[in-house]
This record gives structure tokens, C-alpha cells and sequence, in this order.
């Protein structure tokens, strides 16, 4: 009889350890997603108005942070950045970043303020150059102004965050010295949280990530040249980029942000996300590359969250002719969003 019910008391211990152990494995899961800092989608600006439709959808897909971009356009043959242009859309220009803002705060939202450069179609900013010092030193007196204004708008404004520049690697590369005391003009004038937004294949050679409060990365890693890749292939593909920053994360101690991720709905969505050459209406695809990347990310104590490229405010995305976009509105991977965000 006292075997029998030492057996049965093992059993039920057993059982019990196993029962507590699973518990603490899924409370460890929805803590992590509970406790993302920044359940983001990058706002693509109004034309003409921001309404508060657009806030109540954000809202209802647990989104709790959006990412403000004031577009500035590079004249390279003048060395010079432009920006608040009448011509440019509304929510592009200060009059739309503050009211945007007020319109986020009044919604219990954070705000990124995420200035970026325009230079033509198809010209990646990481590799703007410039033949003489004199050029350089041009369009780096134009850039300052246009960061520093916008740093001014963001203390004035009590945006949270704030980004000081977008995939600009060999400027950063060729004049780290710019940017370092740009960094400092800047934490003279804004005393908010800050950060760069560094593209995927060099945010481990930016030096100055100690001087900010985040790691940013415009995280378009490619990860498989599948159609439609099974969610099990992505999360083994993440490991070498999950290597990659938790190095540069242990050597810095700073969380890492994505101030950008997303895919297109199209086949081969996660083979080279940052292109726009894939055609094929795959919304699987594009579901998938989305599950794999909060499956992996949110089990590092390392990540911020991110902001997911991109929300149109406007109904840009119901045209017939952007029937293939990065946006997951009206799609499945916006239930994907929302699971995780919630």
C-alpha cells in the first residue's frame, strides 16, 4: 500500500513540475510580447489630412507607436537637401508631423519622428557621395539644418522618439567625425530617446551606437529564395542574423529597434525584402515572413519592437495597381500583426 501511493505520489509530482514548467514557458512567450516597447507601423503620409479613422484601425490592431516621416529631397549635382516644400504632401511637412503627433498622443500613442532622404527613383541612400571636401562639407551644412529643425519640432512637440537619420552608411562610413557632433547638437536641443536607423548589411559597423538610447536597424534581412517559405525555414534562417546583433548587443548593452521590417505580398517575399521586383500576388508568403520574424524576435529580452513598413493614412492601398505593397492592410498578415501586438 505505501509502495503504491509513493508511486502515485511521484506520478502526481511529475506531472505537476511538467504542468508548472509549460505554465512558466507560455508566461515567459506573452511576457515578451506583452512587454515590446514599440508595437509600431510607419505612417505614410497624408496628402491632405490625417483623420481619426486611421487611428481607430491602428488602435484596434493593438498598435501603440507610429513612426512620422518629414521627406526631404537631395540635389546632388548641388550638394543640397530640401525640404518643406508646398508641393510636398501635407503629413511630409511640419504643419502635418505636429498634428499627426497630437492626433498620436490624443490616441495614447508614442511617436518615432524618422526623417529620411529622397534622392531620385531608385537611388539608395547608402551610397550618396560626393567628389570634393567642399561638396561634402555643402549638403552636410544642409542635412544639419534639416535634422536640427525637425530635433527642435520633436522637444517642442514631446515626440518620444527620435531618429536622426535613415540608411545613410557611407556618409557614416567616410565621415564619422559629421556625425558624432551632429549626435551632440542634437542631445543639446532634444532630450528624448534617440537613434539611427542603420540599413540591414551595416549596422554592425556604425561607430557611435553608444552615443544612443537604441540599435536601429532597417531590418530587411534576406532570409529564403522559396515562393512561399514555411515559417520553420525563416526562423532557422533568422539565426545568423540573430548571431550577428546579439554580438554587437553584448558589446554595447543598447536594446535593438526595427525601425523598419516588413515584406511584400508577393512570392519570394522573403528573398530580398528590401526590392520591389517580385511580382506574383502571395499573400501566404508575406503572412509567413511576418510570423517567422515575431516567433524569433520576441523571445530576446534584447528586443524593442519595431515599426512595421508600412500604414497608408490615406486609401492608397485599395487601388487596382497596388494590389502587390509592403502595407498588411486588408491582408492576412495583419492578423499575424495584431496576434502578436495584442
Amino acid at each position: 500500500m505505501k509502495k503504491t501511493f509513493f508511486i502515485l505520489a511521484t506520478f502526481l509530482l511529475i506531472v505537476a513540475s511538467g504542468f508548472s514548467f509549460y505554465h512558466s514557458s507560455m508566461v515567459d512567450e506573452t511576457s515578451f510580447k506583452m512587454n515590446l516597447e514599440y508595437k509600431g507601423m510607419n505612417l505614410v503620409a497624408p496628402i491632405k489630412e490625417l483623420k481619426n479613422t486611421t487611428f481607430d484601425e491602428l488602435k484596434a490592431h493593438h498598435i501603440n507607436s507610429i513612426s512620422l516621416i518629414p521627406y526631404a529631397f537631395v540635389d546632388v549635382e548641388n550638394a543640397s537637401v530640401h525640404y518643406n516644400d508646398k508641393r510636398q504632401w501635407w503629413g511630409e511637412r511640419t504643419e502635418g508631423i505636429i498634428a499627426s503627433n497630437q492626433l498620436a498622443h490624443e490616441y495614447k500613442m508614442t511617436v518615432m519622428l524618422k526623417p529620411h532622404l529622397w534622392v531620385n527613383h531608385n537611388f539608395y541612400t547608402g551610397n550618396l557621395d560626393f567628389a570634393t571636401e567642399a561638396e561634402w562639407k555643402k549638403w552636410e551644412a544642409d542635412y544639419e539644418k534639416y535634422i536640427l529643425d525637425f530635433a527642435q519640432l520633436a522637444q517642442q512637440e514631446k515626440i518620444e522618439l527620435f531618429c536622426f537619420g535613415t540608411e545613410l552608411g557611407n556618409s557614416v562610413a567616410k565621415r564619422p567625425e559629421y556625425w558624432s557632433q551632429l549626435i551632440q547638437k542634437i542631445k543639446k536641443i532634444y532630450t528624448g530617446k534617440l537613434t539611427y536607423a542603420a540599413n540591414w548589411d551595416d549596422f554592425d559597423k556604425v561607430p557611435f551606437w553608444n552615443e544612443l538610447d537604441y540599435i536601429g536597424i532597417d531590418a530587411y534581412f534576406p532570409l529564403s529564395d522559396a515562393t512561399t517559405p514555411a515559417v520553420a525555414d525563416l526562423n532557422e534562417a533568422w539565426q545568423q542574423h540573430i548571431l550577428k546583433m546579439e554580438k554587437l548587443q553584448a558589446k554595447t548593452n543598447k536594446k535593438i529597434l526595427f525601425t523598419e521590417f516588413g515584406y511584400r505580398n508577393s512570392d519570394q517575399a522573403a528573398k530580398e525584402p528590401w526590392k520591389e521586383n517580385q511580382s506574383g500576388i502571395n499573400n501566404l508568403a508575406q503572412a509567413n515572413a511576418y510570423e517567422s520574424l515575431f516567433q524569433t524576435l520576441t523571445q530576446k529580452k534584447w528586443f524593442a519592437g519595431g515599426f512595421a513598413w508600412k500604414w497608408y493614412a490615406d486609401a492608397y492601398h485599395k487601388e487596382p495597381n497596388n494590389s502587390i505593397d509592403y502595407t498588411p492592410q486588408e491582408k492576412p498578415a495583419l492578423k499575424t500583426i495584431k496576434k502578436w501586438y495584442q
